[in-house]
């Protein structure tokens, strides 16, 4: 489908709803170096012996919730060890953020300007309240955003229920940008529109249900 026509489809779009890392934010910047310590740590006390340390594979863990890696790594420690582990790799992602070690993906921060002109913006995140508040406000981009949601404060329970509890406050039509699984299965139990960012963290075939695909954040000015 040409773009024309793409643009076509969405001309009733009133609200986008963004992911954040992968989607806005290149968040291996400030997760590698974070999360390497905590591999580490891990490593020290007998956990994670066979993973390979490298953007390759840390990257898997970006966009999903704060304890995946943990339970995959060292999935038969203590649950008090693994929140001091997640911890410590939270306040050190904070840190570079602070010293501006993060940044957003090229042309966020434009089309942000001109979408938030003509529809309501969203941000879906599943991440921590204060990473989420810390970030936008670090990246001056807060002000776009209608409201945004991290899945902390609903217990990190999954996007689409989410969604199905917010999207009665929602204008309709609504789309969904995102670059994992979970956004475009989000997308597809709320019957809503979606596009997938292969410019993201997430493998290629996550992005097979998607409405429709961006190379980069530039592009959704192309068919919005």
């Amino acid at each position: 489908m040409d773009k024309n026509s793409i643009r076509e489809d969405l001309k009733n779009v009133k609200s986008i709803i963004f992911d954040f890392d992968g989607t806005l934010h290149n968040t291996i910047k400030i997760y590698y170096p974070a999360f390497s310590e905590g591999v580490k740590i891990l490593k020290d006390h007998g956990y994670a012996k066979d993973f390979e340390l490298s953007e390759e594979n840390v990257k898997r863990f970006l966009g999903e919730k704060p304890n995946f890696a943990y339970d995959l790594l060292a999935k038969d420690a203590d649950e008090d060890f693994k929140l001091k582990v997640m911890t410590h790799v939270g306040q050190k992602m904070d840190e570079n953020i602070k010293n501006r070690v993060g940044k957003l993906y090229d042309g966020t921060e434009e089309v942000l300007e001109k979408l938030s002109k003509t529809y309501d913006l969203y941000i879906l995140s599943n991440c921590r309240e204060s990473y989420l508040d810390q970030a936008l406000d670090i990246y001056g981009i807060k002000k776009y955003f209608k409201r945004y949601y991290a899945a902390e404060i609903f217990n990190f329970i999954p996007k689409d229920e989410i969604i199905r509890q917010e999207i009665k406050n929602l204008r309709e039509e609504i789309i969904f940008v995102g670059d994992r699984h979970h956004d475009m299965d989000a997308a597809h139990k709320n019957n809503i529109k979606s596009i997938f960012c292969t410019y993201g963290f997430g493998p290629a075939d996550e992005g097979k249900d998607a409405t429709y695909k961006i190379d980069s954040i530039k592009e959704i000015l192309e068919i919005l």
